[in-house]
């Protein structure tokens, strides 16, 4: 299948949307770099205001012509991630070519003083070959998973606006937040984080929405994934700063006046926290009825939350019902064992599942001694957020481990991607440059 940009932009486009991009594209890019680089600036302002880092990741070849472009940022709190060696889509790559590209874009940023630690596909591409290729290569994360949080109300849409909005999000496949969990996952020597739609390309591009419906979006965004403790991945390319500059504002304004805290943090960040929590372990004794003794090991900033249980050590207030405890070693009183039974014929899927969400599991055919209990030998994804919404309101007593460092309910990631600084470049593009 062909990389031509126009071919695969065609794909999810119908001819007179094509037309748009290609006249919004010579709106946003100059001959030379620099209304990018007044995008950038603007972006990095915005960011340092609210003290807030960044992730974007940038293709090889732009990076290699304006590394004086790039290297202003570096200092900013700003992380650079290899967005491709060159701007194709990588689904249809064979291995061979894979593998050079990778290691192409990698000897750039290298050449460029960058460590590359995370790899986003141009077109969040994906395929078996391509993730075999990035752990080959010593990466640490990849965020190509859409994750589509469902807060367009798509019968308010006319019907251009409608088909334009379902062919792009085809085109994604991606997670939908009645369905699936907004949350990093383990992928072995991966960290998959996903990345959140609606995006700016979709808004501005696809549905043409003014500034307020942008903010609004965003907003309700953040706020699902605040209430939900999981992760906001905000996309936004630095070439429609412009358009998008009072949205974001306001988005990060919001997230840093929430407490608990939102935590704003960078994709590499991210991923190694993430990765450093799945090593934590929270142990939960019997020491006489109804009495338990828990010791939690982890790294800095993990946080253990209880809930309906009399906690013998200094705890203060959250959210959702949970406090926090302040202690590595502590005693708690509960009626029922606060940890999440399973059947022992229940499926091994829903096991690990639970216990990435940080909740003790103990397979046990003893339904009787647990505050929640699950037999359910068949489990797959489609069932996660209905589980975990099933546990969130039970109100059963719990003692479990949050999501995110140091008390924090959620996580915030502004992310944007740099294709291109000048025309010229989408014009290299054509030639797979």
């Amino acid at each position: 299948m062909s990389s031509n940009p126009f071919t695969i932009a065609s794909r999810s486009r119908n001819t007179f949307a094509v037309y748009h991009r290609l006249r919004d594209i010579t709106t946003r890019y100059g001959l030379t770099i620099g209304l990018l680089d007044d995008a950038l600036l603007q972006f990095s302002e915005i960011l340092q205001r609210f003290d807030c880092p960044a992730t974007f990741p940038i293709t090889a070849f732009p990076l290699k012509r304006y590394r004086g472009t790039v290297s202003k940022y570096i200092s900013k709190n700003i992380e650079f991630a290899v967005h491709g060696y060159a701007h194709i889509d990588y689904a249809q790559q064979d291995e061979e070519t894979i593998d050079r590209h990778i290691q192409a874009a990698r000897d750039i940023f290298y050449t460029q003083g960058i460590t590359p630690n995370g790899f986003r596909s141009p077109y969040l591409s994906r395929s078996d070959t391509l993730y075999s290729a990035l752990r080959k290569s010593g990466f640490s994360y990849v965020s190509n998973q859409p994750f589509l949080w469902e807060v367009v109300d798509l019968e308010t849409l006319d019907l251009s606006a409608r088909i334009g909005y379902d062919r792009a999000i085809s085109c994604y496949d991606p997670w939908k937040s009645g369905v699936r969990l907004s949350l990093p996952i383990l992928l072995d020597e991966l960290v998959e984080i996903p990345v959140s739609l609606p995006d700016d390309e979709i808004l501005i591009d696809r549905l043409g929405s003014p500034s307020e419906l942008v903010t609004q979006t965003w907003l309700s965004m953040l706020a699902q994934s605040y209430q939900r403790g999981e992760l906001f991945t905000l996309q936004l390319h630095p070439e429609r700063t412009a358009l998008c500059a009072d949205s974001l504002l306001t988005v990060l304004a919001e997230a840093r006046q929430q407490s608990p805290a939102v935590w704003c943090a960078r994709l590499d960040e991210i991923a190694t926290w993430w990765r450093a929590r799945s090593t934590a372990s929270l142990e939960i004794s019997s020491e006489s009825d109804g009495e338990y003794h828990c010791h939690v090991d982890g790294p800095e900033g993990i946080t253990v939350l209880a809930r309906g249980v009399d906690v013998r050590a200094p705890s203060t207030a959250w959210m959702n019902g949970y406090q926090i405890v302040k202690a590595e070693n502590f005693h708690c009183r509960s009626p029922f064992r606060p940890v999440i039974g399973v059947s022992p014929m229940s499926s091994l899927q829903l096991i690990h599942f639970l216990r990435q969400q940080g909740y003790v599991v103990e397979p046990s055919p003893a339904k009787e001694l647990y505050s929640y209990y699950l037999d359910s030998p068949d489990f797959t994804d489609a069932e996660e957020r209905e589980v975990v919404k099933a546990i969130g309101s039970s109100g059963c007593p719990l003692v479990r481990l949050a999501n995110w460092p140091d008390g924090c309910a959620s996580a915030l990631c502004v992310s944007g991607d740099i294709d291109a600084f000048t025309l010229w470049d989408y014009g290299l593009r054509l030639f797979g440059r």
